[in-house]
């Protein structure tokens, strides 16, 4: 029998709040007060319930589609697999999530793909973090 890792619930929570709108409140019930996300938009974490909800916010207040498609689950893991568009630009990403002792989501990484939308998600985000929008060179440019 496959053993799963402990509070896959609180990732399905996850999962739904951000299927309705990225709610506040949700996100509180299960993000860790010093929650660390790891974004494709930065080099630094965002750390923090506040912090990370604002962000996770932002992206669903000018997300088109945000649709989780699947949650895997492993001994001490869990991972969500998600389409994002924004305009026309979509990418496939996957949230890969790692919980404290009490079942709350304690970090999550996001990865996207395939680069050179990543690069376009980018720059229809970077006004909203405050960067600039990142360029994508081929070899001869």
């Amino acid at each position: 029998m496959t053993t799963l890792a402990k509070h896959r619930a609180t990732v399905e929570s996850f999962v739904d709040s951000m299927h309705g709108g990225a709610d506040k409140d949700a996100l509180a019930r299960v993000l860790a007060e010093d929650v660390v996300l790891i974004s494709p938009l930065d080099d630094e974490p965002l750390t923090g319930r506040d912090a990370v909800t604002a962000a996770i916010q932002g992206v669903s207040a000018v997300a088109a589609e945000l649709t989780y498609k699947e949650i895997l689950s492993g001994d001490s893991h869990h991972a969500a697999f998600f389409r994002l568009r924004i305009e026309d630009t979509a990418v496939d990403g996957m949230d890969y999530i790692l919980l404290d002792a009490d079942g709350r989501i304690a970090e999550v990484t996001i990865f996207w793909r395939p680069l050179p939308s990543a690069v376009e998600m980018q720059g229809h985000l970077a006004p909203f973090a405050g960067m600039r929008p990142w360029e994508l060179r081929t070899e001869g440019e």
